[in-house]
């Protein structure tokens, strides 16, 4: 599944071979950097910093922009909430509804941001397995007393792996559903609501079933969500410290820019 969103892709570039731990502890700063972000000038450097990753990467910029694809529609509503609903010099008046420039620009910034923060996303599953991943969490979240609160780390690991592996399993159920309908003439053309609700109970249907054939696979395995051995063992290398030493310093430089 290459195409899909969030979806692993294969390679030994630099960032590859990072350790998982670098990979999420850097789209966590840089997370918080887009945010705390106030300017033209810091998005647009988060971009160029995007499209410096995706080369060392080797990861195709269409890549991580098919990711954008099924978020348009949430784009679109945060874009148009702030074009009609903050106050400030009008485009044009149709009726009711007064967009505004400042609307218009709050809008792209805030649109902006989240662009990013997919982007960044994107970047970080396509360079990572799944198992790493889910390594990478368990090892961040193991210092923390989670046992008072009857989980453990694996067990948040093992979810939040779970969750982003079956995004690009479902986009890819959604399409095959909708091929099939496709094919045997049946459209949202002609009626949207019959259209969408007969697209949208199959992959419903689908995806609990997915999830009941992994909940069993997992007891047949009894799996308990403890301590377990890993086939891939974690080691912070030279370039991991390097990098994690250039992520200090950036927040370092949003701790200052707040206070």
């Amino acid at each position: 599944m290459p195409d899909m969103m969030f979806s692993y892709v294969p390679g030994t570039s630099f960032i590859h071979r990072l350790d998982p731990r670098t990979k999420i502890i850097a789209v966590m700063v840089l997370s918080i950097f887009i945010f705390r972000s106030t300017t033209v000038v810091h998005l647009c450097g988060m971009a160029l910093l995007f499209l410096i990753l995706c080369h060392a990467g080797r990861v195709g910029v269409l890549h991580h922009l098919r990711s954008l694809r099924p978020m348009l529609v949430f784009f679109t509503f945060i874009f148009m909430v702030q074009l009609f609903l903050t106050s400030g010099a009008p485009l044009f008046t149709f009726g009711w509804l007064q967009p505004t420039v400042e609307g218009m620009v709050t809008g792209a910034f805030v649109t902006s941001r989240f662009i990013l923060l997919i982007l960044y996303a994107s970047v970080l599953t396509s360079t990572t397995r799944a198992a790493m991943l889910t390594n990478g969490i368990e090892r961040l979240l193991r210092p923390l007393p989670l046992k008072g609160l009857g989980v453990t780390s694996f067990e948040i690991a093992t979810m939040m792996s779970l969750s982003i592996h079956f995004v690009p399993v479902l986009l890819m159920h959604a399409r095959d559903v909708r091929n099939a309908q496709l094919s045997r003439g049946l459209g949202t053309r002609r009626n949207f609501y019959t259209g969408m609700m007969s697209m949208v109970i199959p992959v419903l249907t689908g995806s609990l079933r997915m999830a009941d054939e992994i909940a069993m696979g997992m007891d047949s395995r009894c799996y308990q969500g403890r301590y377990r051995t890993s086939l891939f063992e974690l080691r912070m290398r030279t370039a991991d410290r390097l990098v994690i030493g250039g992520i200090g310093i950036l927040f370092g430089f949003i701790v200052l820019s707040a206070l």
